[in-house]
């Protein structure tokens, strides 16, 4: 069955394993006092440990056990989420939005280049999301397209033999074309899924699902775009969140792997 993902999040073929990093961040400061928990590349549910691409990956399992570890560390006064990812996988979206949710300590994701679709998603988790003036916000929808090579393989002289059983079996398979039903199908979870994602949107930053679906259709906003439609609460960037923090909360931060 084709992997659905939200907006640009297109899965990597091959990934790297970052794991180590985000432990790295959150531990390693001595007397730091703030968790900085990266999302990087590609978002995953988890990460192949044979992976062997540069292309980067985050998997949602370590993030949420870095959030909730981080939570429980008494010496941990906040924690911040540092997004950089096209986006991906809408379950592991949905995770570590859940995850930030569930937090009991102050939460902030910092979205610097760009938090798009899946990785937005996740986002919109923490209490507060900053975003630089410059970043690409947004982008939420939902994909699960394909390439249909089957002229070529006539082209080339190749025969597809359909051998399944169930008539949807095969249906993402890229040497046949897709069927009308088969279509009818894969658009109707599409929409599901979109749904869905207006919803988690619309609860986590407490708008109206219309104020939502108005800005759904797919584009990224500019931090600036996305401060004026609510989509992130201020502009700014990691100092501006050492404020914050120090201002709301009434403590120095010292953040992992930040402040070394």
């Amino acid at each position: 069955m084709q992997t659905r993902c939200i907006g640009l999040g297109v899965l990597a073929v091959g990934i790297l394993v970052i794991a180590l990093s985000i432990l790295y961040v959150t531990k390693s400061a001595g007397e730091c006092n703030v968790a900085y928990i990266p999302l990087r590349g590609s978002l995953e549910t988890y990460v192949p440990m044979d992976a062997s691409s540069s292309a980067a990956a985050t998997a949602s399992e370590d993030v949420t056990y870095a959030v909730r570890s981080t939570d429980a560390d008494p010496s941990t006064r906040a924690i911040i989420l540092a997004v950089d990812s096209p986006g991906g996988s809408p379950v592991a979206g949905e995770e570590i939005a859940h995850a930030l949710a569930g937090a009991h300590k102050p939460t902030v994701a910092l979205i610097r280049e760009m938090g798009d679709s899946a990785a937005y998603l996740a986002a919109t988790g923490a209490k507060k999301i900053f975003a630089s003036a410059f970043s690409d916000v947004g982008d939420i929808g939902i994909t699960s397209s394909y390439v249909d090579q089957s002229q070529y393989d006539a082209q080339q002289g190749l025969t597809y033999n359909q051998l399944s059983v169930g008539i949807y079996k095969d249906m993402f398979d890229p040497d046949k074309p897709m069927t009308v039903a088969e279509k009818a199908l894969v658009m109707g979870q599409l929409q599901i899924d979109y749904q869905q994602f207006i919803d988690e949107v619309a609860a986590n930053r407490h708008l109206d699902e219309s104020t939502v679906k108005s800005l759904s259709d797919g584009r990224s906003f500019t931090g600036k775009e996305a401060f004026d439609s609510k989509l992130i609460d201020q502009i700014g960037g990691i100092e501006d969140v050492r404020t914050y923090l120090h201002q709301a909360f009434g403590f120095v931060p010292v953040i992992c792997g930040v402040d070394r």
